[in-house]
């Protein structure tokens, strides 16, 4: 039997700047910081303060563990996977370097977990100048507890959030489920392939464990809000994945649930891109067949991305070009409105 309840497994590049403070929010932890193994897995970093930060933790702590990759790969799965076969407890979560936790969360989800296979908790949004909680699907319901996924296929519905999931190790080994590597959505990817899976699954929906910071200006971007070809791209290769998962465990049947929110999101991605005309036709030629076979309407986004959609399932991606240049337009002034609106309140003030 381990020595730790849980291991907390993140994936770490050039992000010295904010590992004390994740650290921090670890050690903190009120089911005692002895009780938890952290392993960092570095994608080689290339800055030294991040690098020699990583080294002390190391050094310092019995009960931190540091991986150094020899190649940069890019992306956060080869990490987080690789962490998972270091990992020596029986539950672990999966953090980002850039966040933290609240002070009672993994107290909270170790007790709860109980036999299910896999506890899904929820999250503060944190904006420089505020924090919202997250509303998921299910509102002001509180805990939603299933034997297995067909209980409550909205379950599938609820962010894939990875650092908010704690899992039974052994489950995700033996079933196999690993990281995608090499591209983006991941954590979509394990999100899903756990939720079809697990024999229990819990759902807190009423206690926050986790502080997700929003990182989208100029010179520092999370992952997420990186919106060059590249990234687009991942993202794009992680939905065929999910695809070939869907159809392997002939759950497709699932595809249209669980592409609801991310099909969409993807496109107001590019809309907010910067991708010359020639990049994005080329995106949407690729996307065609995903979208054909799982779009929806979304109704967060008000139908406003179902003409474009129309135009790639139609083969038209040339005015698809077009309609998301339209798009782009329509959204810089919501956020020029947006943004006069603020200025205005506070002036008021």
């Amino acid at each position: 039997m381990s020595q730790y309840k849980i291991s907390v497994i993140v994936s770490t590049y050039n992000t010295g700047n904010y590992l004390n403070e994740f650290l921090n929010s670890i050690k903190s932890q009120s089911i005692g910081f002895e009780n938890i193994e952290v392993i960092f897995v570095d994608d080689k970093s290339t800055d030294n303060y991040t690098l020699d930060l990583l080294k002390d933790f190391n050094e310092s702590y019995e009960n931190v563990k540091v991986k150094f990759s020899d190649v940069n790969s890019g992306f956060p799965g080869k990490g987080r996977n690789t962490g998972l076969k270091l990992a020596d407890s029986d539950y672990v979560i999966f953090a980002d370097h850039d966040d933290t936790y609240t002070k009672n969360a993994f107290e909270v989800m170790y007790d709860k977990i109980a036999e299910n296979d896999m506890l899904i908790s929820n999250f503060n949004q944190v904006y420089p100048n505020k924090t919202i909680p997250f509303k998921s699907i299910y509102k002001d319901s509180g805990e939603i507890q299933v034997l297995n996924i067909d209980d409550d296929k909205n379950l599938l519905r609820v962010p894939a959030a990875i650092w908010t999931r704690l899992f039974r190790k052994d489950f995700l080994i033996n079933n196999a489920i690993y990281f995608l590597e090499g591209m983006l959505a991941e954590d979509v990817y394990v999100a899903t392939y756990s939720c079809l899976k697990a024999n229990g699954i819990i759902y807190l929906n009423d206690f926050y464990s986790y502080n997700y910071k929003i990182r989208d200006s100029k010179n520092d971007k999370s992952t997420i809000h990186v919106r060059n070809r590249k990234y687009i791209e991942a993202i794009l290769n992680g939905y065929y994945k999910i695809d070939e998962m869907l159809m392997d465990l002939e759950k497709t049947t699932y595809g249209e649930t669980i592409f609801k929110s991310h099909l969409t999101s993807w496109l107001y991605t590019i809309v907010l891109s910067k991708l010359e005309d020639n990049d994005k036709k080329e995106l949407f030629i690729k996307s065609h067949d995903i979208f054909e076979k799982y779009y929806s309407s979304d109704p967060f986004f008000k139908k406003r991305y179902d003409k474009l959609v129309d135009l790639i399932l139609n083969n038209k991606f040339d005015e698809a070009v077009i309609e998301s240049n339209r798009l782009e337009k329509i959204q810089k002034n919501m956020n020029n409105r947006s943004l006069l609106s603020k200025i205005k309140n506070k002036l008021v003030r």
